[in-house]
């Protein structure tokens, strides 16, 4: 205690310093506190003891202007500063954030940026020294840059445990604080040891030099109200920074013009996952779940946690007894005994699980960790507390739509003609045309489009990004219009355009789609790439395909989608004449993905125009032996090109006038992705065969590769069966249509059935 101020120097999470801080509160009884954290948060404190405060929660601060540009302060039931607030407001004692406002500490991270973007673009020069590392020194005008070795490392804790002689600093402050037993003069003990600590290592950046010159002007402030019994509680690392206070003016110095920024504050849920050091939260720890234990239930002696530990394995199957659990409970109790230990820690209960309830594997801590030490809990904060109306809007209909928001990973499956479920489905849609990554959307087995799958959960960054996109709208459904609209303006691409507009269908948003729309008929009038074209039907198709699902008038883009393809038909063997091997394999592909598209929009038109692109391309002399040979392929899979003409164009790629590279790459685009048909095919393995016997040795060796490219495609037993083949040893049956075993009259039979399975009239004919 100096002159009325008690310095609490704490860690920020751990029921050991909440403990200690709440018990020497409730004795000082002070007539103010100030509590380390951001000034701007004040007006948020009278909110701690409303009945839907739950922790896990966090003060969000963010610069209206720039959202991402935001900070969080999480706080658990057992953080030092939550006991301190929450005594605070019951008692009815002033509380004040006394750290250095946060208009400051955004202002400087915004320099820094600017800082490192004009380091990358060169305007700033070569810079001499180390950014964001000064000493004392240079803030009060010597240049005097600190070297890094000087600087203390985020945990000052962990010098501490080493030179007690534990590696692990969560292991050492759990030993010393956690589950110490009588805690007289703590607080001085760490001041003493932090104070070594600073002299081992004096020099500070200059952020931490600024907080801490705040920090004491505040203590100043509030002596000069008259406060007699001021409670400091503050990060440990602190307290030798206030506790030494150099003069006003020098503080006020330091002060001295700092840059600022507008910022707002409001409370968020916390989970405990985002606790934890592996969320990379720099002021995290290991276990936020197992330190909750510790808090409520500080006098277990290892069996209610060990009751904890059966009853997650038991759900999970597992055949654990009351046996198990005495055992491992005694186990904890003897080895924290022989390590000279108070009472266990979590280190000797995870032992004695491993060795009594895992046999020696350690393969069940993991399923400790997530269930119980780390823990899946996640806080609740008031309705009323300040929101965007955009956040308020999503909240509302996530509990309209009964969706509520947990750590723990839930997937729907969803109806669509089920209205609840069509509703889910819009709402999960819009929230990510807004990036807003609340649900994933998941594979579907099977192909009805009724039907969608979506994995959800809660991640507190979601609700920056609510806020973040609120600019564009008070409501989900405007801000969703709104920030889209604005994309869809930036684009130049009419594929690029169409992939947004297959994203925004099944969103519901009639009046965007009319703007798309419009839009893509702007771009698709003044394109004049083919390709780019072509690669726009299979989009273009699932609009028209989708929208039909959703009941959706989408006439006007399958108007485009027949003059695009018309336009690709005018065009296309143009696109595919006298091209290299890298953009002939582009081609193919979209080729591909065009062919399934046609098929799958089971329009006349549509499928008519392709038949005669693809026999174009076919017989197109400068067209590329690749897409010479897919087209090939692909009508004689639609029956359009019998064996005599297919033996013609094969005649005509293996005559001397052309190269074997040429005979080879018609051969690869011909054989695309056709094993099956390969095997079952007599007429296709006939031509294969015949051809490949006829090649030389010199024509063999050079066609090699790019047969084994094309062969590699094939899956292993597909590759195998057509060895056997080879050979002359396959096992694989074939009927031909020519062969006695083939009956007309009753294959004929099976026409009705096979009709009405698939919703045709009249198409089955042989």
């Amino acid at each position: 205690m100096v002159d009325g101020i008690h310095f609490l120097g704490i860690r920020h999470h751990g029921p050991g310093s909440a403990k200690n801080v709440k018990a020497y509160l409730e004795e000082l009884e002070p007539d103010i506190i100030l509590l380390e954290g951001p000034p701007e948060a004040e007006p948020l404190l009278a909110r701690v003891l409303h009945e839907q405060m739950k922790p896990p929660v966090a003060l969000l601060a963010y610069q209206p202007d720039e959202p991402r540009r935001a900070v969080f302060y999480p706080f658990a039931e057992f953080s030092p500063e939550w006991q301190s607030m929450c005594y605070a407001v019951r008692r009815e004692v002033p509380l004040r954030f006394f750290d250095l406002p946060l208009v400051h500490h955004l202002a400087f991270w915004k320099e820094r940026e600017e800082q490192s973007v004009n380091e990358k673009s060169g305007e700033e020069g070569v810079c001499d020294e180390i950014p964001g590392e000064t000493s004392e020194a240079k803030i009060s005008g010597k240049a005097v840059v600190s070297a890094v070795s000087e600087l203390l490392p985020v945990d000052p804790f962990a010098h501490l445990a080493k030179a007690a002689g534990y590696d692990d600093p969560e292991l050492w402050w759990e030993v010393n604080f956690e589950n110490r037993q009588h805690n007289e003069e703590v607080f001085a003990a760490v001041k003493e040891a932090v104070s070594v600590l600073r002299e081992y290592f004096p020099k500070t950046d200059r952020e931490t030099l600024l907080r801490e010159a705040w920090m004491r002007k505040m203590i100043r402030a509030a002596q000069k109200e008259g406060f007699k019994r001021i409670a400091v509680v503050c990060g440990a690392w602190h307290v030798p920074g206030l506790e030494k206070m150099p003069t006003q003016k020098e503080d006020n110095e330091l002060l001295k013009g700092l840059p600022k920024v507008k910022v707002e504050c409001t409370w968020i849920p916390w989970t405990y996952d985002r606790l934890s050091f592996r969320s990379g939260y720099g002021a995290g720890i290991v276990s936020p779940g197992w330190y909750d234990h510790l808090w409520h239930y500080p006098d277990d002696d290892g069996t209610r946690w060990m009751s904890k530990v059966a009853a997650l394995f038991r759900t999970k199957g597992m055949d654990i007894s009351v046996a198990h659990v005495i055992e491992t409970v005694r186990l904890a109790q003897v080895a924290a005994a022989l390590r000279g230990l108070p009472r266990p820690s979590l280190e000797e209960y995870n032992d004695a699980v491993t060795t009594v309830m895992g046999f020696g594997d350690p393969i069940l801590l993991q399923v400790i960790r997530e269930a119980l030490v780390i823990s899946d809990r996640m806080g609740s904060v008031p309705d009323d507390v300040p929101k965007v109306p955009l956040l308020v809007d999503v909240e509302k209909l996530l509990k309209r739509l009964r969706l509520p928001l947990t750590t723990e990973v839930k997937e729907f499956q969803l109806d669509l003609r089920k209205p609840m479920d069509l509703e889910r489905s819009i709402f999960f849609h819009r929230l990510n045309l807004l990036g807003i990554k609340m649900a994933h959307p998941l594979r579907v087995d099977g192909k009805g489009t009724f039907k969608e799958a979506w994995s959800v959960y809660y991640e507190p960054e979601q609700t920056l990004a609510v806020i973040e996109k609120a600019v564009w709208g008070n409501a989900l459904t405007e801000a969703v219009v709104a920030y889209n609209t604005h994309l869809s303006k930036d684009i130049t691409s009419i594929s690029d355009l169409v992939d947004l507009l297959e994203q925004v269908i099944p969103a519901d948003l009639p009046a965007l789609v009319e703007e798309m729309t419009s839009r893509l008929d702007t771009l698709a009038a003044s394109t004049t790439d083919v390709l780019e074209m072509m690669k726009t039907i299979p989009g273009m198709v699932n609009v028209v395909r989708y929208g039909s699902v959703r009941n959706l008038d989408y006439r006007k883009v399958n108007d485009m989608l027949n003059a695009m393809m018309a336009r690709v038909l005018a065009g296309g063997v143009l696109v595919c004449t006298n091209v290299d091997e890298d953009t002939a394999a582009e081609i193919m592909e979209c080729l591909v993905a065009v062919d399934y598209a046609i098929a799958t929009a089971n329009q006349p038109e549509l499928t008519e125009m392709w038949i005669e692109l693809v026999n174009k391309i076919r017989e197109g002399q400068g067209s590329h032996p690749l897409l010479s040979g897919y087209s090939t392929r692909l009508l004689r899979d639609k029956n359009i090109l019998g064996y005599e003409e297919t033996a013609q164009t094969l005649s005509y790629y293996t005559s001397p006038g052309n190269t074997a590279s040429d005979t080879a790459f018609w051969f690869e685009g011909f054989l695309k992705s056709s094993g099956t048909i390969l095997l079952l095919d007599d007429q296709l393995w006939d031509l294969v065969n015949s051809w490949l016997a006829s090649l030389n040795d010199d024509s063999f060796m050079e066609l090699l590769p790019i047969l084994r490219r094309t062969f590699s495609e094939y899956s292993l037993p597909e590759r195998r069966k057509l060895g056997e083949k080879a050979k002359g040893s396959s096992s694989v049956k074939r009927v031909s249509i020519k062969s006695g075993v083939f009956n007309k009259e009753d294959a004929r039979k099976v026409i009705p059935l096979m009709e009405q399975l698939l919703g045709i009239d009249g198409f089955c004919e042989i």
